[in-house]
């Protein structure tokens, strides 16, 4: 499971390490190879998931009914933006330049690294404040719709 949020600097040529504290977990489930997609609802991020926990959630998506249109819609952007990667030897992954422009990038810039359970999250370290400071408030809206399923959570 990946937890945390780490900052860590976008080089020159569109490479991040992945974090040590994540690196061991990544090569244990999926070797060296990971998959990194859009976020499908538009946030300015990217997914990166272990090799093996993208083709349990690609099977899962993939036998979704494609006639529904928004089923058709998550397939179409999930998989037509997927690209399988490979940690190189410094833990490193080179994120393609359409990726780092639809999470607005920056070479040179520091970046956030979200442990989001299952998978990791990549964003602009000025975006990832701005949506934790949106979430947190959208927390705190006592109108706010809140699922059976956080309410059910003992936390």
């Amino acid at each position: 499971m990946y937890f945390g949020n780490n900052l860590v600097k976008l080089d020159t040529k569109g490479r991040v390490a992945i974090p040590a504290r994540h690196r061991e977990s990544l090569r244990n489930s999926g070797g060296s190879r990971v998959a990194v997609t859009i976020h499908p609802m538009g946030e300015s991020c990217l997914w990166v998931y272990p090799w093996d926990e993208w083709e349990k959630t690609a099977e899962v998506v993939a036998n979704l009914p494609s006639l529904n249109r928004q089923n058709a819609q998550l397939q179409r952007i999930l998989f037509s933006n997927l690209f399988e990667l490979d940690l190189d030897g410094q833990g490193r992954i080179l994120l393609p330049q359409r990726h780092r422009a639809h999470a607005g990038l920056e070479a040179g810039e520091q970046i956030s690294i979200i442990g989001q359970g299952r998978k990791l999250e990549i964003w602009s370290q000025q975006m990832a404040q701005q949506v934790e400071e949106e979430n947190m408030m959208a927390l705190r809206d006592p109108d706010s719709e809140v699922s059976a399923e956080i309410e059910n959570l003992n936390l």
